[in-house]
Parts: structure tokens; sequence; C-alpha cells
């Protein structure tokens, strides 16, 4: 597997230099993207002056979009790998070395280095945790490290275009690989431990905490105010028809719940498969579908047997309580199903 190291670089000091030499001194062929710096340009011509290849943005244009044009460019020279790694001193050069071996051994898979939460920057600590549990929940996909910049991404055609496809241009492109890795890497993600390294309390980073936080966990909740209207509309239809068949027909709860349930279902399952989640895993199917709306079901049903024949609360009410209940549950198992590919 010809395997490369892809440096994005945005305002370096001497610390580049001494990345690429280590990387080149264990023989790792190593492109670096100049992304609009305006400070130490003779780095990068001194790199030239070494052999390596410079591509340059006239402007600073991010992260994500540096992390494209490198890949597209080492796709073009017939890299089958790229492995991406900061500027700053924060990957080792024997770190980026593990990633290589991993990805010679797991030439299918995502492998992405992975650093001790513990041993983190406080600021660093709090956001990576919190998205770390949310990527958890709402996608399935359990990662210690979901804001690593040291990966190993193979350049398959289940990778190729869409890695160049894929939204962002600054740090939440690497969060949309994530939400996407079920589909660009069939065979997973593979973390690799690696040392976690701050240097001055990781003053370098690029990274606005607010700026780019708000797009990072946009993009992780991107399908919610979409689903917020398909579930109000579910919901809508559910209550109506839930108390027309209660207080009309069968003034007990079960089969009233059963049939406003199987009429809102069908609704929701055709809305959100075709507008909601258009873009999502295959495993969005009818059948996965009707096994959440039966479990979904079966606690509406219980719920409201409980709260209203048992208890004698009123119906009208407890209907809005046990729906708001059941909506996270709904949505975090939908959202689970839009980013899963189905098993070959």
């Amino acid at each position: 597997m010809r395997c490369g190291v892809l440096i994005p670089v945005y305002q370096p000091d001497h610390r580049l230099i001494d990345l690429v030499l280590g990387t080149q001194n264990r023989g790792l062929d190593v492109l670096v993207v100049n992304d609009g710096s305006t400070v130490n340009l003779s780095l990068f011509q001194q790199l030239e002056q070494m052999g390596v290849p410079v591509l340059r943005h006239p402007q600073n244009c991010g992260k994500g979009r540096a992390l494209k044009t490198g890949i597209a460019h080492m796709a073009r020279e017939g890299f089958q790998a790229v492995i991406t790694a900061d500027a700053d001193g924060q990957h080792s050069i024997d770190d980026i070395c593990r990633i290589a071996q991993a990805l010679a051994e797991h030439p299918s898979q995502l492998v992405m280095g992975a650093r001790d939460i513990a041993q983190m920057v406080p600021r660093s600590r709090a956001g990576n945790s919190i998205t770390q549990k949310l990527f958890r929940i709402l996608h399935g996909i359990s990662l210690q490290d979901t804001q690593t910049g040291l990966r190993g991404i193979p350049l398959t055609p289940d990778s190729m275009p869409a890695l160049l496809e894929l939204a962002g241009d600054r740090y939440e492109y690497e969060m949309e690989m994530l939400l996407n890795s079920r589909l660009l890497f069939p065979d997973g993600i593979l973390e690799i431990p690696i040392q976690t390294i701050y240097l001055d309390q990781n003053q370098s980073s690029h990274f606005r905490p607010l700026a780019d936080g708000i797009k990072i966990y946009r993009i992780l909740f991107r399908d919610l105010p979409k689903f917020l209207l398909s579930s109000l509309l579910s919901f809508a239809l559910d209550y109506a028809a839930f108390n027309a068949l209660y207080y009309l027909l069968f003034h007990v709860t079960v089969p009233a719940t059963v049939l406003a349930r199987i009429f809102s279902a069908t609704v929701n399952f055709l809305v959100n498969r075709s507008l909601v989640f258009k873009a999502g895993g295959t495993s969005y199917t009818a059948w996965n579908y009707l096994k959440l709306a039966l479990c979904v079901l079966a606690l509406n049903t219980g719920l409201m047997f409980l709260l209203v024949d048992v208890l004698s609360l009123p119906a009208a009410v407890m209907k809005i309580v046990v729906e708001c209940l059941l909506y996270l549950v709904s949505f975090i198992a939908q959202s689970n199903f839009a980013s899963r590919k189905k098993k070959r």
C-alpha cells in the first residue's frame, strides 16, 4: 500500500520542519498544504528545497478545505491511503508510523489516533467528552477521541470521491467524515492509542471553541429540525386519531392507542425516509422502522394503560406526557438507522 502523510498548515513555526524531517526519515512521503499562511513563509520555501511538494491556497480556507485539496492531489498521484497530521507538534513521529502500520494491516478501515481524554487540557477535555457521548448516543458509534487530527484514511472505491464531496471547510469536515464513516469505510473504524501532547497549553491551535464548536454540533443535530416537524405532524395525526377513537368509539386506551399509532407511524416513516433522512444509510428500512415502531407502541400503550386506566389520570394530558418521553428515544434510534449501512 502506498501511503503518504498530509499536513494542512496555517501560520506555521519551526515545528513544521521538525515534523516533516522526522517523517521523511522514517520513509514516508509528505505533502504540505499551505492554507493561506501569512507568517514564516520561508518555511515553505525550505520545504520545497527539501523536495517536499507544497500546495497553496491564496487565502485561509479552513482545515477541511486544505484536507480535501491534499486528498485530491494524493489520490491523483496514486496514493492508496493518506495519514493526516497536525503541524503544531501534537503528533509524534512514532505515532504517525504506528498509524501507517495499522493502515497496512487494515487497509479498508479508518484508523484514528486516540488520545487519553484524562490527559487533555481542560477546554479540550470538556469538548471532546461531550462530543464523544453525543456521537455515541445519536449515531451508535463509540469512539474514545472524536476530535483527533491524526487519522489514517484509505483511498478506496468506497471512500473516493465521497471524501471530497463531504460538507464542511473547517474542523467540521472531520466530524462529517465520522458521521459518514459507515458509508465511506464499510469495515469500520480502528482506534490506535497515541500520546496526548499539548505544547504551551495548546495556544497554537486555530480551533475557535465557539464558532467551530457550533458548526460541529450543528452537524451532529442537523436532522433534528426536520425530524421535529415530521414528529409534530405525526403527533397531531396520532393525537387526533386517538381522541376520536377513545372518546367516540372505544372508551378504553389500548385499541385507540394501537390504531392511532399505526396510522401516524405510517405517515411518519414515509416522511422521514423521503425528507428527513433521505441522505442516510441503507439501514433506514421499513422493517427496522417497524421494529422501532412496535417497541415505541408497546411502551406507549403500557404507559397509557398505567397512567389512565389504572391511575385514572386524564387521557388527553397523559397522551402529551407520554409522547414527549418517547420522542427522544425515537429520534436517537432513527438517527442510528440513518447513519448505518446494512451488513453485506
